[in-house]
């Protein structure tokens, strides 16, 4: 009888996020694995975070991993989810943190996570921060120096992203204030000079507004009402960041 190839639960939130359909496409044509691929659509992210758990919570038992692979993220190649589920063969393993190669900043950033049937998942309390301290009873978890070359990176996060996706990451960055983060999109829109790393520069500098309303999502009014307005005067606010220094846009 043959071996049972790895159970692995792929939990994924879309909100209008252009690098979706290649994502997907790749979740698909996954080799050596199972999957199962929840999406979790039209939520605010709180919800939408909660609404994952609850899934995973309620397939776990039939499952032999759980990766969340966000809409922005595509995998390296088809191979990744069976790459992965074979690090966790390793004694006590219970989560993995594999980097990713952002668009944005032009280099790796921390965003593919997976965990074994043995984490627990609580519900999401912050509106910010909706991944932090969620995930608990780990024992071993992985990282990047743990992990072999051939998931550094296991995948590529926002390369065809859209203006507004764009917008977003500016913003979302900035109100969790990882400045560091928004120097390096600096960085690498100041030598291409690209109209998706300036959307993103933009969502950084406007990202004051948006302090009494971490709720904000693609269809709220205030975002939409910024956004509206990165468009229109893109020029002008790329204009000022570039003359300016960083710390004056942030």
């Amino acid at each position: 009888m043959s071996e049972q190839l790895p159970r692995i639960f792929v939990g994924t939130m879309y909100t209008q996020e252009g690098d979706f359909q290649t994502s997907l496409f790749r979740i698909q044509k996954q080799e050596g694995v199972e999957v199962t691929h929840f999406i979790v659509a039209g939520l605010k992210e709180k919800a939408a975070h909660n609404a994952l758990w609850h899934a995973w919570n309620d397939q776990k038992s039939s499952h032999d991993l759980f990766v969340k692979c966000d809409a922005d993220t595509v995998l390296a190649d088809r191979n990744t989810l069976a790459e992965i589920a074979a690090q966790f063969k390793r004694d006590r393993v219970t989560g993995l943190q594999a980097p990713l190669h952002d668009y944005m900043t032009d280099g790796l950033i921390n965003g593919l996570n997976a965990f074994s049937p043995k984490v627990t998942f609580n519900d999401t309390q912050d509106e910010l921060y909706c991944d932090r301290q969620v995930d608990t009873d780990h024992d071993i978890v992985l990282h990047e120096k743990d992990l072999p070359a051939s998931l550094v990176p296991a995948g590529f996060h926002c390369h065809t992203a859209t203006n507004k996706q764009a917008f977003h990451f500016g913003v979302h960055r900035m109100m969790k204030n990882q400045k560091p983060t928004i120097n390096k999109v600096f960085a690498a829109w100041y030598q291409h000079r690209d109209r998706i790393r300036g959307y993103a520069l933009i969502g950084a500098q406007l990202s004051p507004r948006f302090v009494q309303n971490r709720k904000f999502n693609y269809a709220d009014p205030e975002f939409i009402a910024a956004f509206e307005e990165a468009e229109k005067r893109y020029d002008e606010f790329a204009a000022s960041i570039a003359l300016g220094r960083l710390d004056r846009v942030c």
